[in-house]
């Protein structure tokens, strides 16, 4: 079965480049190509797996993190980055980007992304991993975790659960952090979601992100 793919750039010279490149494998469909901020359209319409992105454009984070609040689920992978800060890469991950990918980055290791990401795991360096799962589990220790009526209904483990989910963590890199199985992980979801009363990933992002009051840390980033 082919991995759906989108492309997204204001560069047609990017938009080509990588369209050649994805067509020569049969594992590959592109699905579509997106100009500009707006992605939800085409999105809906053509329904990709993986949504590849210039890191370069304008607005590329905030189209990261409005995909992850809406609960849309392209996967998304930013390409083409200077891959020589480690801080913007953070951002980029904690805006909901789920693979960087710089530009000196090989046609292989493009192709070893699209799969590796399209598994529902990160393509990114040990380093920054460690540094996003720092940074999550600070905010985690001084952020709210959702409306108190809400949070009363959840364990601590379940809170702990859902800070990791909603930050755009899979299922495996939630349970590395926390020290338990996957499994165990998807156990907590599913009581989660019925505690909410909520369908699925896409929905408990939505309630989590509108009962914040703080507004979320800027965002930036890429890696190769």
């Amino acid at each position: 079965m082919s991995i759906r793919i989108a492309l997204m750039s204001d560069s047609a010279l990017f938009r080509s480049g990588l369209r050649r490149i994805l067509n020569a494998d049969r594992l590959f469909l592109v699905v579509g190509e997106i100009v500009g901020p707006s992605a939800r359209h085409l999105i809906r319409r053509s329904s990709p797996q993986i949504l590849l992105m210039d890191a370069q454009m304008e607005h590329s984070l905030a189209v990261c993190q409005s995909l992850r609040k809406s609960g849309m689920r392209p996967r998304v992978i930013l390409a083409g980055a200077n891959g020589d800060d480690d801080r913007w890469v953070v951002q980029a991950l904690k805006a909901g980007a789920r693979g960087i990918l710089a530009k000196t980055a090989s046609v292989e290791t493009l192709i070893k992304a699209v799969r590796v990401v399209h598994q529902g795991q990160l393509w990114a360096s040990n380093r920054v991993i460690a540094l996003t799962i720092e940074e999550l589990a600070t905010s985690a220790l001084i952020s709210p975790l959702i409306e108190p009526a809400v949070q009363d209904r959840l364990s601590p483990r379940e809170r702990q659960v859902v800070q990791l989910v909603v930050s755009g963590l899979s299922n495996l890199e939630t349970s590395s952090r926390l020290g338990i199985t996957e499994a165990t992980v998807k156990a907590h979801l599913t009581r989660i979601f019925q505690k909410l009363a909520l369908r699925g990933r896409g929905q408990l992002t939505a309630r989590y992100h509108a009962s914040f009051s703080a507004p979320p840390r800027e965002q930036g980033a890429m890696l190769g």
